[in-house]
């Protein structure tokens, strides 16, 4: 029974649950701070460093569920799981150091060389190499992560459960190492020569750095240099399969073991979806499903792999990253086995009114559903290097929650006729697309705001919402009487299921307040800026709002060198008129004086300084418009403040953005109590364990 406890799957879901927890507080504090201090107006905004920080997070989601869908999740799959985690926390922190690569982010600290920057994400950090700061630093972190990719690829060589990888292949981890060793020990003799007067090109010498001298080429050796050690040691040995269908036979015939046959045939592949798609990173993607699948004795088991593939095409065509013939040739070769493969006798058991089937639907989605979704995210933000695809992401991102959504009814309703919930979840699926159709503008807000040629924002709140609510209440009774009230003898903080189903409520919570805040929010939309008069109350949706006054001062900040504020009553209005006042708010602007020792201003920045307004069905948010900074000081210095009589301000009406924060806090907790709850049972596996131990 406690055969595997100190198993790959054990350790790693130690190390997964308080991860995942640590993730989601990083990334909600963020948010928070987006939220209450930067001019966005919102807690995301689809920025590259946010997309960034969210790929770990998925990939330690899809880790965490993969103990329970159904069948039995390899060692490989495990690893390979822990590495795409690792690799793409590495990827984030890439993407933010990296900023002459992704120029569409508003916080990145490395800037790019001059000159026409390349189309796509690899070339860009090609141009990087030759910095002599910024490039040894990303370029370092390209190299890591290369070698995560090629040691996946060399795991998915071999299928026998005893096998291990050639050690001399780890020695490829002193690569990236000895790139910063030279680039110090070549920074310190420059800093020495700088030293003597003599050496006026230093400055010249300066500008160098190790990696100006790698050929671009290079790195693609890197990729596969782990897999090429293992066909060249000869460490293992793929044989052919008598049944289904393998891409082995055409490199094996008979008993003869072709390997290195069948390695070159892989690098053609490669090299030509490479020439295809026009994009390394793409075609590096591409060689993490299709390997799995090459190497397999029979690539029609691996279904998942080939449904990953074939989302890799898809999000390819959807993000516009390469061309749809290209999209459709990458996905026949994920296709290729189920084609060629011989018919099977095997009749299908599957219906989607048998509660069996949707069991096995809910629990496989929780793994496809995420690793799909991961995918998509990681090709937008691939393809987001010049521009924010936010309709992207939101977009094609719909679906998956709708799916998430529908598996989480099946799950919660699993007591249920499953014909009941099968009606039940296609009605709901059929009202919201028929709303969507006759009444898209019904949210009000920005939904009548174009999020594709023929998609406005309010179509993707109905699909969405409907789904969402209808698994709302089946959740919360999953927590309070299922895995709550019925379960009266264990403690709270050892019910990892308890702690789960709190984090999934937490999680629709704040979907729902995401359409809410989000989807139907168009933060470019002139309609949020409202220009005012001093002393008159201007009506704007649901409130009027009256600016009173100037605040201006230099003293007593807590930062910047001096501050400029709105002050703006709230007015609530009553069937059309002005109504109470419900609050006073005061958006503004920081400035961030850069002087010289001698006290003279070189140059100055601003910043904007939000205030929101809290009530019960949401925040108003403002945000002081910075263009007008410098002409109202200007104004001010002149003639006094007094004389401001025209103000702009940016508001935003965000009801339901408490969902938001309270759904993350739910999380939260659910989140700590599946690791106090793993905690618990490691201890008491551990101690049963050291008690038979004892008895032997």
């Amino acid at each position: 029974m406690f055969a595997d406890a100190g198993g790959i799957k054990d350790r790693i879901l130690s190390i997964v649950r308080p991860g995942l927890f640590v993730a989601t507080l990083g990334i909600g504090l963020g948010g928070l701070w987006a939220y209450l201090i930067l001019d966005w107006g919102g807690y995301w905004a689809w920025d590259p460093v946010e997309t960034g920080s969210l790929l770990p997070w998925l990939a330690l989601v899809f880790m965490s569920h993969l103990r329970t869908r159904p069948g039995k999740t390899s060692d490989q799959t495990w690893i390979g799981a822990g590495l795409a985690a690792g690799g793409l926390a590495l990827f984030a922190t890439l993407v933010t150091r990296a900023g002459g690569v992704w120029a569409s982010s508003v916080h990145t600290f490395v800037t790019s060389s001059e000159g026409t920057a390349p189309t796509d994400a690899f070339s860009r950090m090609m141009v990087l190499k030759s910095d002599a700061g910024g490039g040894v630093e990303v370029m370092t972190y390209l190299i890591v992560l290369l070698l995560f990719i090629g040691f996946w690829l060399q795991l998915q060589r071999n299928e026998q459960k005893d096998w291990k990888p050639n050690m001399s292949s780890l020695g490829l981890f002193i690569l990236p190492f000895l790139g910063v060793l030279c680039a110090l020990i070549l920074g310190a003799y420059i800093d020495q020569s700088c030293d003597t007067p003599a050496l006026s090109s230093c400055s010249v010498t300066l500008e160098s750095t190790v990696y100006a001298y790698v050929p671009s080429f290079a790195f693609t050796f890197i990729l596969f240099a782990p897999l090429g050690l293992e066909f060249y040691r000869g460490s293992s040995h793929i044989h052919p399969t008598n049944g289904g269908w393998s891409f082995t036979t055409l490199a094996n015939s008979g008993e003869k073991d072709r390997t290195n046959f069948l390695f070159f045939i892989l690098i053609l592949i490669a090299i030509l979806v490479f020439g295809l798609t026009d994009n390394f990173l793409y075609t590096a993607l591409f060689l993490i499903f299709f390997t799995p699948l090459f190497f397999a004795q029979d690539a029609t088991k691996l279904w998942a792999h080939g449904a990953a593939g074939v989302m890799l095409g898809l999000a390819g065509a959807w993000s516009g990253m390469i061309e749809i013939l290209s999209a459709g040739a990458v996905m026949l070769f994920f296709i290729i086995p189920w084609l060629l493969a011989p018919e099977s006798d095997e009749t299908s058991t599957f219906s989607f009114f048998e509660k069996k089937s949707q069991q096995k639907m809910a629990l496989w989605a929780s793994v496809l559903v995420v690793g799909s979704y991961l995918i998509l995210t990681l090709v937008l933000l691939l393809s987001s290097i010049d521009a924010i695809n936010f309709e992207g992401h939101e977009l094609y991102g719909t679906p998956f929650i709708i799916a998430f959504a529908a598996a989480l009814f099946l799950y919660t309703n699993r007591r249920h006729e499953a014909k009941r919930n099968a009606w039940l979840l296609i009605g709901t699926l059929f009202v919201s697309v028929l709303l969507a159709i006759w009444q898209p503008t019904a949210f009000g807000m920005d939904s009548s705001t174009a999020m594709s040629t023929l998609i406005v924002r309010g179509v993707l709140a109905w699909l969405t919402l409907p789904v969402v609510l209808l698994v709302v209440v089946p959740m919360v009774k999953e927590v309070v009487i299922t895995q709550g009230i019925n379960r009266p003898k264990t403690p709270v903080w050892k019910r990892i299921p308890l702690g789960a189903h709190i984090v999934h409520l937490g999680l629709l919570l704040l979907l729902i307040g995401h359409v809410y805040t989000t989807v139907l929010v168009d933060r470019g939309d002139a309609s949020h800026r409202i220009t005012m008069v001093k002393d008159e109350i201007v009506l704007n949706g649901d409130y009027g709002y009256e600016f009173t006054g100037l605040r201006m001062t230099s003293e007593n900040l807590e930062v910047g060198d001096g501050y400029v504020g709105i002050q703006i009553n709230v007015y609530e209005l009553d069937d059309g008129a002005v109504g109470d006042k419900i609050g006073t708010v005061e958006p503004g602007m920081l400035r961030f004086d850069i002087t010289t020792d001698s006290g003279f201003v070189l140059q100055s920045k601003s910043r904007s300084e939000i205030d929101t307004l809290t009530h019960w069905s949401g925040d108003l948010v403002f945000i002081f418009d910075g263009s007008q900074a410098n002409g109202l000081m200007q104004q001010t210095a002149q003639n006094g403040s007094d004389s401001v009589q025209l103000v702009r301000v940016t508001v935003y009406d965000l009801p339901a953005s408490h969902m938001v924060w309270l759904g993350w806090s739910m999380m939260l907790l659910g989140m700590g109590v599946v690791v106090l709850g793993d905690i618990s049972k490691n201890e008491r596996l551990n101690t049963i364990q050291a008690s038979s131990k004892e008895e032997e």
